[in-house]
């Protein structure tokens, strides 16, 4: 009996330990000097040493942000906005106790290079977060005219992709690519991988979803899925794309490769 308690202890302690794991950090980015609320300025939450995103979100109508359930662990936090200098502040969760976190209110520079700059210019924003889900432009990344979307997803901050196809971002597997929120040959991501050519992208968009399970049924099973949803570029979407590889060696070595897909607002052939 003595064990048993001694068991249900060390278990309830766990998962209390389990439930504090994860952390809501919030506060409100302001204007230096008056204070005023900076709206819809991106705040990231960046992992140490490699920098790599690990979630986001943007301020509201009072500047003020929440970014939630982020594990225990060491982070930069990012704090950008057109037309004012980037802010980074550090971030230590792991010896907090408290689930909820304040940065407090954060005082941004305005920008007196760029404000004094008579010439305006304008740069694709690389990336954008939109609710729960990061938004990369594909403008935004060079990749080799003729390129496919293997070259393009390589170049994204956080994005990992394995000699096997699979397809990691922010340390999460990839489950499936969508084309305008339709699956794209179902789980099979090499195919679109090797095959969508860059130049059709307009963004690429990523987010966890509820299984398929859940979203059939209606019943919310816990499971979630990793995935990354292609905004294809207006008048793109439908037609014929292609790729043909040939090659040729010396003592009749050769290799082909032919890949043809017909696309249209309702059907992939």
């Amino acid at each position: 009996m003595k064990n048993l308690l001694t068991i249900a202890l060390l278990t309830l302690g766990s998962i209390s330990a389990m439930a504090q794991s994860k952390f809501n950090v919030s506060g409100s980015v302001v204007e230096k000097g008056t204070n005023e609320a900076v709206i819809s300025a991106t705040v990231r939450i960046l992992s140490l040493p490699d920098s790599s995103m690990v979630s986001g979100a943007a301020t509201d109508a009072t500047g003020a942000f929440t970014v939630k359930d982020v594990k225990k662990g060491k982070y930069a936090v990012k704090v950008t906005y057109i037309g004012y200098q980037d802010k980074v502040i550090g971030l230590d969760l792991t010896n907090k106790k408290d689930k909820n976190v304040s940065l407090g209110v954060i005082a941004i520079d305005p920008d007196s290079k760029l404000l004094k700059e008579a010439k305006v210019t304008a740069n694709a924003a690389k990336v954008q977060v939109s609710g729960d889900s990061i938004i990369y432009n594909a403008a935004a990344y060079h990749v080799a005219e003729g390129s496919v979307l293997e070259d393009l997803v390589k170049k994204l901050p956080g994005a990992q992709v394995g000699e096997d196809g699979k397809i990691k971002m922010n340390g999460k597997e990839v489950n499936k690519i969508l084309v305008g929120g339709k699956e794209f040959f179902l789980n099979d991501t090499e195919t679109a991988l090797k095959n969508l050519p860059t130049d059709m992208i307009e963004n690429i968009k990523t987010y966890d979803r509820k299984s398929d399970l859940a979203r059939v049924t209606g019943i919310d099973d816990g499971e979630e899925e990793t995935v990354i949803d292609l905004t294809v570029k207006k008048g793109m979407a439908q037609g014929w794309m292609g790729n043909l590889n040939l090659g040729a060696g010396t003592k009749e070595r050769y290799s082909n490769r032919l890949y043809a897909q017909r696309q249209t607002e309702n059907a992939q052939i």
